[in-house]
């Protein structure tokens, strides 16, 4: 059977975040600018990777026990201002750290999920996973938070009813597992992560643009006439 037109003039790759990643946050750049550059031979698969499934765990037994708060508000202003947002301060962890990313990131399942139901539009659920991020380390708010997420979603433009009533039924928990899942079987390190050719190639971390873009162009180059995908 042949292949549909236009089946293969797109090249479809994974994004993986945690909401409470500030890696992430100076990282949209790189995302930003890929879309911009080359945006229409690319298809975002978005996920989140809730590395801080336990924020108390964190400081008191793991990465962040030797240093405590003020090593985190520390290391957030420097990783910030490194990344140039002189807007955030750190202090968000000192006055509204979440229990757990995954509180948030259900809410950001939740959306992702009313987009692809067509009861969002396009792009919402990445606005918005981009907007709660913004809350948490610019707003400094709790986004842990029913009330935050939901305030969040209605300056974004879209209904309360359907995140709250995947909230509460536990669609939104099941797909941050199913996330979590994949990210096992994928061995996906951590926050930010793109994932590319069903794994076969990823890159993590602080990079600097030019990898990335030269990656996607390499995969870009088999879709186009006359070249080879191998």
């Amino acid at each position: 059977m042949s292949e549909p037109q236009g089946a293969r003039d797109r090249i479809e790759f994974g994004y993986w975040s945690d909401p409470l990643c500030i890696w992430a946050l100076v990282a949209q750049e790189k995302l930003d600018r890929l879309l911009a550059d080359l945006g229409q031979h690319l298809v975002v698969d978005y996920h989140v990777v809730p590395v801080f499934g336990s924020v108390p765990w964190r400081f008191s037994k793991g990465p962040w026990a030797k240093e405590g708060i003020e090593g985190r508000v520390a290391a957030t202003r420097r990783i910030a201002e490194q990344g140039g947002r002189t807007d955030i301060t750190g202090e968000c962890w000192r006055r509204a750290a979440p229990a757990s990313s995954w509180a948030s990131a259900m809410a950001i399942k939740a959306v992702f999920a009313m987009e692809a139901r067509h009861q969002a539009p396009s792009e919402s659920g990445a606005r918005y996973q981009r907007a709660l991020r913004d809350e948490f380390f610019v707003a400094e708010a709790n986004v842990a938070r029913r009330d935050v997420q939901l305030r969040v979603a209605e300056v974004q433009g879209l209904a309360r009813a359907p995140i709250e009533e995947q909230l509460d039924d536990g669609t939104a928990l099941a797909a941050v597992w199913e996330d979590h899942l994949e990210k096992e079987r994928l061995k996906i390190q951590g926050s930010p992560t793109y994932v590319f050719d069903g794994g076969r190639a990823m890159l993590y971390g602080n990079f600097e643009y030019g990898m990335l873009r030269s990656t996607v162009d390499q995969l870009v180059r088999g879709i186009q006439p006359g070249s080879s995908a191998c």
